[in-house]
């Protein structure tokens, strides 16, 4: 089972994996690194190429979640926002071609989102960058944290819906 979805330059593109927003969810009901593992898996391989995905959570712990180009990602026409609920708690998005950076479009972003969002966060292969902006009473004003990581498997294990399975 395919279907088609279409990126931000009105491209259409095929989606070998139909579940990956459940594949994606799912991990936010483990914990934040298979969570985190999950965006990256389907960012590599739901796809017909490795494409950037986001996703953010809003101040009700909703997922909000859109697939764009290698190189660029956006909620338009994928995703209806429509009910997201500010503070948001954390924008993540990947980095396909592998590296944890801010680059100057997501330094944008992150410019004009920055007053309501707690934190942002990038995911490169076996990297992740993130930058809190509400820092906690341990810490002054916004700090980042770069971590270097490699899968484990239980995080690798995956649903039953990944897998195309109904109940």
């Amino acid at each position: 089972m395919s279907n088609y979805l279409e990126d931000v330059r009105g491209e259409e593109f095929e989606v070998v994996e139909p579940f990956w927003k459940d594949v994606i969810l799912e991990g936010f009901m483990i914990n934040e690194h298979v969570f985190h593992q999950r965006i990256w898996d389907m960012s590599m391989t739901a796809f017909d190429k490795p494409r950037e995905v986001q996703v953010v959570i809003d101040g009700n712990n909703q997922l909000f979640i859109s697939v764009g180009s290698p190189g660029f990602v956006t909620f338009g026409g994928q995703n209806d926002t429509e009910g997201m609920r500010f503070p948001l708690k954390e924008w993540i998005h990947t980095h396909p071609f592998g590296q944890a950076y801010f680059s100057s479009t997501d330094q944008k972003t992150i410019r004009m989102y920055e007053k309501f969002l707690n934190s942002a966060t990038v995911i490169g292969n076996g990297e992740k960058l993130t930058i809190y902006f509400r820092a906690d009473e341990d810490r002054v004003g916004h700090y980042q944290m770069f971590s270097q990581f490699i899968w484990d498997e239980r995080a690798k294990e995956c649903c039953t819906t990944c897998k195309g399975e109904e109940e």
